[in-house]
């Protein structure tokens, strides 16, 4: 064996000009091109490179470096390395010696620098006998062969690396004396492998909006703008992966993107599979073609060859996307990111890292009509496209959907379980995934099993986390406020906020749209419920949900405070206002806390509860609400409740059933509440239910019945001494006097409420009696005096805080005004419409509607006035509003006939008059026949005729003289015309 050694004072004394002075270079390649093995020791002092190395560490910049640190004993070996054949600069050599050293501790590693700088050192020599002696160098001191290829392939890890040409492949040096290299690349043993990114599924729908925006960041042309580290985060079973995958391939599919992709799934939820950072770039690293062999054992030194390859590949324009699948925290990823804005990085994770430098992305569960659309590509992918049970059962496929939560994962299950039976109907998978307590079990096929998703992210709670999970699925709401967690869970709010945080970041739950609620994903709920049964004591879980139905019933006691007149104001809201806006936000688990929690609780507690709510969802409109809280009363009445008890529920269930117009039901829960009231000899209780009887029969068009009934109401709780009772009664009354073309009496009797209210301090009882008071004063032609008090009455629900009241207010200020010639109020109808469509008050809607399509054809825009009069019809029809609807319809058939449109004319009022006889309108019913029979009698005399003796027939049961004279003198007109041979002419 030839040597080229030194003892180590001596080699330590060498540098560069004097190897190249004693001809070792020329040596060195004779040695090697006679195959003849030899070491080789160092080409710069080792001693003084450590201590620049250490000095270069310590300074802040490369002035105060050779100002305070640059000693004269060290200018000559730095100036050695600042020169053009190493590192052609002193700043440069400064800041390279800085990175070198920085991490660096022992003596084996200022062997390694050594190394390096050697194959820095030997521009001019060939491609072989540079890679033999740095590989005999760390022969010498570490105790490794490496060859040629193996020795380049770790140059990377320390930030250092050059073309190492072929054999005979000498390079040129450059004008400064420094050889020109090609760009900078890592010579691997074996090529990259980075096209195993696994397929997409061809059944990918509904993320068009996620992958225009990933993609976006990924263009070659977004470089630096933006963090080059993306996390797609969401819950289990959301697609997370397989959105990722999507976008991997497209992006390599653009030209030019990426030369390659590198993905490696990390299974950070499987105790059994998790691969921690250091598995996974030695993963990354084989897959980037570093040989086994070759790859570092310390995670610093595999990160940093890591993102030395991936910058080298990214200088020579090869760009790689890397694909970091599954990962469960920051810890798990950060050794993995580039550190380089040109080689991205897209994440998924069910936590979102937030604690990254990266661009956050929640993913969540798929739309309605796209949740359908996977059912159906997944089925005609398996079953091909006669496979057409989706498209023949749309309606049962949407319940399919719902019954999955939208949620991708389960989607694809049921479908590959419909696709296992190709004669299986949908409605038979709908209805075994209608029974909750089995759902989980039936949505399962194979490998994929909801449920088993969801314990991979359970399994890594900590206890306090996995309580409140479990915990979280008593809230019988759709979303829970942190302070209502608290109360559920027995802890301060502080704490709850950090473990809903926690579970927040793992999507086990999600925050709602109003900050500080919260919610749970279906099927997340149903596991956290099994869970919570399996693991909980029932006790536990009792007390759990006793507690939260307490805060509730006193956060409901307290807002009722502020509604109800008369009652002191609960402090822990501020005013009605605030009473109100937690009624909003809580309305739907104040519903299901009395409508769905188990019998088994505490009964009052909840018929407590339903006592209050009545007054808040009929100010809301909440009628159908209304009617389950009242039924779920009645089913909870124990047997030991007093009578009276259990008819105050049916009465109240009574006036709930009229607001969905089911007046049948409604009369007979009055008449039955009415008996228990009387043989109870309660006075007070038989006077409620006369008030709200008198109401019922009053929208039942029953009006003769209804004043009866509302006289003896307002008598009896005069009787019992409840004012507000009494106003109530006379609100009523006053209506169907009105409706009976009574109104100077209806007058007097809304002017006595008025009193009443404002004795009480009841102003929102006073806004409705306003609005009614209008509406009389408006038909005795004393339109200036209605105006004022519809805008009395829209002052009242503003101030009430009830915006149906102030669109109800608005529309009749309008008619008020345009009877008086006061202005045709359009704008007041316009605002009346935008606030009733933003309410989904469709009723209001349509009234208004009515209106100002009656303001248009005054205006002298027929077609204008129909689009709009069509249009209330349609609302006025969807909600059953069959009264109102026929005035609209009589309206319409105006317009048609200043159209010219004959024909639409009279079928509007054909419908109109079936309308009014449902509603026992018959003075409605009347003016209707009138009016189509004088349509009629120039085309077809004998229907003519016959309308108007029912229209005569009609109007002689109401108080409508005038118009009863007018058909009358119409009527024998007619008779005479025929009698007498003549031809009908125009009346």
């Amino acid at each position: 064996m030839h040597q080229v050694k030194r003892q180590n004072r001596n080699a330590n004394g060498w540098n560069v000009a004097s190897l190249e002075a004693k001809g070792i270079w020329r040596h060195l390649r004779t040695h090697a091109e006679a195959n003849h093995e030899f070491h080789f020791v160092s080409t710069v002092p080792a001693r003084p490179l450590q201590e620049l190395g250490d000095r270069a560490r310590r300074s802040d910049d490369f002035p105060s470096f050779t100002r305070d640190w640059l000693t004269d004993e060290l200018r000559a070996p730095f100036d050695e390395l600042a020169a053009p054949r190493i590192y052609s600069a002193p700043e440069t050599a400064w800041r390279m010696l800085r990175a070198l050293w920085v991490e660096w501790p022992d003596e084996r590693d200022v062997v390694a620098v050594n190394a390096a700088l050697a194959e820095m050192a030997l521009p001019g020599a060939p491609g072989r006998l540079a890679a033999l002696a740095l590989g005999d160098l760390l022969l010498n001191s570490l105790g490794t062969r490496l060859d040629a290829a193996a020795l380049t392939a770790r140059l990377p890890q320390y930030e250092l690396w050059r073309d190492i040409k072929p054999e005979g492949d000498a390079m040129a040096p450059s004008a400064g004396g420094a050889g020109q290299t090609t760009p900078d690349r890592v010579a691997c043993r074996t090529a990259p492998a980075l096209s195993g990114l696994p397929a997409p599924s061809g059944t990918f729908t509904g993320r068009d909006t996620a992958v225009t925006v990933l993609l976006s960041a990924l263009d070659p042309g977004a470089i630096g703008e933006g963090p080059s580290v993306h996390v797609v985060a969401g819950l289990p079973g959301v697609g997370k992966s397989e959105l990722v995958r999507q976008v991997a391939h497209r992006a390599q599919d653009r030209d030019g993107w990426f030369a390659g992709v590198l993905a490696v799934e990390l299974y950070g939820y499987d105790p059994a599979r998790r691969q921690g950072p250091d598995e996974a770039l030695a993963s990354m690293l084989r897959g980037l073609g570093i040989d086994h062999e070759h790859i570092p054992v310390g995670l610093e030194d595999r990160a940093r060859l890591y993102r030395s390859t991936l910058r080298s590949r990214a200088d020579q324009g090869q760009r790689t996307l890397i694909v970091l699948d599954d990962a469960m925290d920051s810890e798990q990823v950060r050794p993995l990111l580039p550190g380089d804005a040109r080689t991205p990085v897209l994440i998924t994770s069910r936590h979102t890292l937030s604690d990254l430098d990266a661009r956050l992305h929640d993913l969540a569960v798929l739309d309605p009509a796209d949740s359908v659309d996977l059912l159906r590509l997944v089925l005609r992918g398996s079953r091909g496209k006669g496979d057409t049970r989706v498209e023949d059962a749309l309606d049962t496929a949407e319940a399919i959907a719902r019954q999955c939560g939208h949620l991708p994962l389960a989607l694809r299950i049921v479908a590959a379980l419909l696709a296992d039976q190709p004669g299986r109907p949908l409605s038979s998978m709908a209805q075994a995934l209608d029974d909750e307590h089995r759902r989980l079990r039936r949505l399962s096929r194979g490998n994929l099993a909801v449920r088993a998703a969801f314990e991979l992210s359970y399994q890594h709670l900590p206890p306090d986390q996995a309580r409140l999970f479990q915990l979280f699925a008593l809230n019988p709401g759709p979303d829970v406020s942190t302070e209502s967690v608290a109360r559920l869970c027995d802890v301060d709010p502080d704490t709850a906020e950090e473990l809903l945080g926690a579970l927040g970041r793992g999507h086990l739950v999600q925050s709602a749209t109003t900050y500080g609620r919260w919610r749970m994903h279906d099927l997340i709920r149903l596991y956290a419920d099994e869970t919570g049964q399996t693991e909980r004591a029932d006790n536990d879980r009792s007390a759990a949900l006793d507690r939260l139905l307490h805060h509730y019933a006193g956060r409901l006691a307290e807002a009722y405070h502020h509604l109800v007149p008369g009652q002191p104001p609960a402090p822990r809201f501020a005013d009605r206002d605030a009473a109100l806006s937690w009624l909003d936000e809580e309305r739907a688990n104040l519903v299901a806390a009395i409508t769905a929690t188990p019998h088994a609780q505490n009964p009052y507690v909840i018929l407590g509860m339903a006592g209050r709510i009545g007054d808040y969802l009929k100010l809301r409109r909440g009628y159908a609400e209304l009617t389950a809280v009242y039924d779920s009363a009645l089913e909870r009445c124990p047997g030991s409740a007093p009578a009276a008890f259990r008819a105050t529920f049916l009465d109240a269930q009574a006036c709930a059933l009229r607001g969905l117009s089911r007046f049948p039901e409604a009369v007979a829960a009055h008449e039955e509440a009415l008996r228990i009231h009387k043989a109870e000899g309660a006075l007070l209780g038989e006077a409620e239910v006369l008030t709200n009887l008198g109401h019922t029969l009053h929208e039942m068009r029953d009006i003769d019945r209804a004043v009866l009934v509302l006289r003896k109401a307002v008598v009896l709780q005069g009787k019992a001494g409840n004012r507000r009772g009494e106003g109530a009664a006379l609100t009523n009354l006053g209506r169907s006097l009105d409706e009976s073309g009574r109104y100077e009496e209806a007058v007097g009797v809304y002017q006595r409420d008025i009193e009443i209210c404002r004795l009480i301090g009841d102003w929102h009882g006073e806004a409705v009696t306003q609005n009614n008071l209008g509406l009389a004063l408006r038909e005795l032609g004393r339109a200036g005096e209605a105006a004022a008090a519809h805008t009395a009455a829209r002052d009242g629900f503003h101030r009430a805080g009830d915006r149906h009241g102030v669109a109800m207010a608005l529309t009749n200020l309008s008619m008020a005004l345009r009877v008086g010639g006061l202005g045709d109020g359009s704008d007041l109808l316009e605002e009346a419409v935008a606030l009733c469509r933003d309410l989904g008050d469709k009723r209001g809607e349509g009234i208004a509607l009515t209106n100002l399509g009656t303001n248009r054809l005054q205006a002298d825009a027929p077609a204008e006035a129909a689009r709009m009069l069509m249009r209330a019809s349609d609302l006025l029809k969807e909600v059953g509003a069959t009264h109102i609807q026929a005035k609209t319809l009589m309206n319409l058939g105006k317009v048609w006939g200043v159209l010219g449109l004959t024909n639409r004319a009279t079928e509007a009022v054909r419908e109109a008059i079936t309308l009014y006889r449902t509603a026992r309108d018959r003075h409605g019913e009347g003016r209707a026949l009138f009016l189509l029979s004088s349509a009629l009698w120039a085309t077809d005399p004998e229907e003519a005729i016959s309308l108007c003796t029912a229209a005569v027939t009609a109007l002689d049961e109401t108080d409508d003289e005038a118009l009863a004279e007018q058909a009358t003198a119409l009527l024998a007109t007619m008779r005479d015309s025929v009698d007498g041979g003549g031809l009908p002419t125009d009346i």
